[in-house]
């Protein structure tokens, strides 16, 4: 009986014409694959990658050969386009740890072995199709993960650290903000835009709800449902920010249109803006400081020293700052005040408009309309002297 499913096998795998399963005479097998290349140690099925590549070994290590592509597996899947609604993966990993609760259950692990210091590479390397096969990447330095093209992340993500690209061998085309003078206004178009506040809306809780119940398992039911209850967590969750379509009429490289015909802000290049408003705002609180102490105004032919103070005297920030229609400045006055008032004045330290104000009041209204688009002084005067001055913003 042993020698007769000896004879049966031997003469199943000497039919090379139509047999699934050929081994060769130094021991490389093809299973259900009508390819003529041998160089495979084992190949299951036919693969459209073509017959260019070395080794593909499953279950074990490739054979080295130089200058060609070594291969531990290969998973590739032509899906029909008359299909519409099924599920493609060329490779699939799942583990279903039971009551393990050490940590260690991976369902897909890439790992770059060690070989010493002078070797680079990664664990895991995504790139664009074409793009591998053309231009493979040379990887230089040691990466859990290397990723060539856009990567898109639906849930939470965690970095400790991130760091731009910046260094100056990378960067042409450069020009300083600082020398742009007026041409950069960053402080103003900072100040332009809304900050809101708001709420994501899910892109698959709906598609959760449209599965649950589409005979699935007690199991998988569960699963669903505590995907569904983290989703609402989620989306339960406040954020902050600024509108995408306000940014990009005056920073248009800022926002990104993705593949999915959303809007995306790059709030990490939204720094450097930051910093720069801070210079501009520096230099002008350094030129209202020299001017007050340096020279005296001249409000209604009285002369008025910007150094002065009084005691009990008051002024305190306009609100809403900066504002469209309306703002509200309020101070307070000593009872003793005689002659009070409120002046606005351009930045280059012409007067405006003047508000006179008595010991009864606590608060004067300014209209945007009265001055226009712009950043403004005012100050609290009182018996001609300047108690204190504040800066004010118009925005359109």
């Amino acid at each position: 009986m042993k020698r007769t499913l000896l004879l049966v096998t031997l003469a199943a795998i000497s039919l090379v014409a139509s047999a699934q399963l050929k081994v060769t005479s130094d021991g490389k097998v093809k299973i259900a694959s009508d390819l003529n290349n041998t160089n495979f140690n084992l190949l299951v099925g036919n693969s459209s990658f073509g017959s260019s590549r070395s080794n593909v070994g499953i279950s074990g290590s490739t054979t080295e050969m130089t200058g060609k592509r070594n291969i531990g597996v290969i998973g590739t899947i032509n899906a029909p386009s008359s299909i519409t609604n099924e599920t493609n993966m060329g490779v699939f990993g799942v583990v279903s740890p039971i009551s393990n609760t050490h940590g260690r259950n991976y369902g897909l692990c890439g790992m770059l072995g060690y070989a010493g210091d002078n070797y680079s590479g990664a664990g895991i390397y995504a790139a664009d199709y074409t793009f591998y096969f053309n231009h493979p990447t040379n990887i230089q330095g040691k990466y859990a993960g290397y990723f060539v093209g856009s990567v898109n992340v639906t849930g939470n993500l965690t970095i400790p650290n991130i760091y731009i690209p910046a260094d100056s061998r990378l960067s042409e085309n450069v020009v300083s903000l600082n020398e742009r003078g007026e041409e950069s206004n960053a402080l103003e178009n900072l100040l332009s835009m809304n900050v809101i506040q708001y709420n994501m809306k899910s892109r698959i809780l709906e598609e959760l709800t449209d599965e649950i119940g589409k005979n699935e398992t007690e199991e998988e039911h569960k699963a669903y449902e505590k995907l569904m209850k983290d989703e609402m967590k989620l989306c339960a969750r406040r954020h902050f920010g600024i509108d995408a379509e306000e940014l990009q009429k005056i920073y248009p490289d800022l926002v990104l249109e993705g593949q999915d015909g959303y809007l995306a802000v790059n709030y990490v290049e939204l720094v450097p803006l930051l910093i720069r408003s801070i210079q501009e705002l520096k230099q002008e609180l350094d030129a209202v400081k020299g001017d007050s102490k340096a020279m005296t105004r001249s409000v209604n032919n009285e002369s008025i020293d910007f150094s002065a103070a009084a005691t009990g005297n008051v002024l305190y920030q306009n609100t809403p700052n900066p504002f469209k229609e309306q703002t509200t400045i309020r101070f307070s006055l000593a009872d003793d005040v005689q002659d009070a008032s409120i002046c606005i004045f351009d930045m280059t330290g012409k007067m405006l408009k003047k508000l006179p104000i008595s010991s009864g009041m606590d608060s004067v209204s300014v209209g945007g309309y009265e001055l226009g688009e712009g950043m403004f002084l005012y100050s609290l005067i009182v018996n001609g002297q300047v108690i204190d001055t504040k800066r004010m913003v118009i925005i359109k």
